[in-house]
């Protein structure tokens, strides 16, 4: 399993329900099935559960739920708030964890992977290469609802520090704001609750 090290903890605070903030979909919900599933890793050391959906009218969508910091910082699923002093978890994982409740039935941390040969995207070589990673089995094919933001962001590029920097120009993109299953609409705060309605995602 990959992310075995990534179990929750009572300890640490679930955030409940919240409004946050290619082919960019217009701001709504959306029925997504989910094609791919696997994990990544940057040249930082953060850990990502990378997703390509399917929407019903065939258009894709590719988001990149980080679930770790990276090595520096311990790879950790959580931080420390300076405010309060108190471990929360990374948006990132938050998110990922939901999708993994909603879809498989299980937490992130208990699903089992598959080493699979794809291809993705390189971006020093500007081209798909295939590329074997560990592949989340029990994700695909599954289905959930996604709450989709389109949102204007820089365009960034890489430096000769190895880093990348807003050029000033923009483009739009989509932010997964909040993931819903796919059965009756409910969130996994509203599950756990025990609720029947899908209270959050009418908002």
């Amino acid at each position: 399993m990959a992310f075995e090290n990534l179990k929750t903890d009572n300890k640490i605070k679930d955030q409940g329900d919240y409004l946050g903030g290619v082919q960019v979909f217009d701001s709504a919900t959306y029925p997504m099935k989910i094609n791919l599933a696997y994990q990544g890793l940057s040249r930082k050391g953060a850990n990502s559960l990378n997703i390509t959906f399917k929407a019903e009218d065939g258009r894709e969508l590719r988001h990149t739920f980080w679930v770790t910091g990276g090595k520096e910082k311990g790879q950790n699923n959580f931080y420390l708030n300076k405010k309060t002093g108190e471990k929360q978890y990374l948006p990132g994982f938050m998110q990922a964890n939901s999708l993994s409740l909603l879809a498989a039935g299980k937490e992130l941390s208990d699903l089992i992977t598959e080493d699979k040969v794809i291809k993705i995207y390189d971006f020093d070589a500007k081209k798909e290469i295939p590329t074997t990673v560990p592949v989340f089995t029990e994700l695909l094919d599954q289905s959930v609802i996604l709450g989709l933001i389109k949102q204007v962001v820089d365009k960034n590029k890489k430096g000769d520090d190895g880093e990348y920097h807003p050029t000033g120009e923009t483009r739009e993109e989509n932010d997964v704001d909040k993931i819903f299953r796919a059965s009756d609409g409910l969130t996994v705060t509203e599950i756990k609750a025990g609720a029947d309605h899908p209270v959050f995602k009418e908002r």
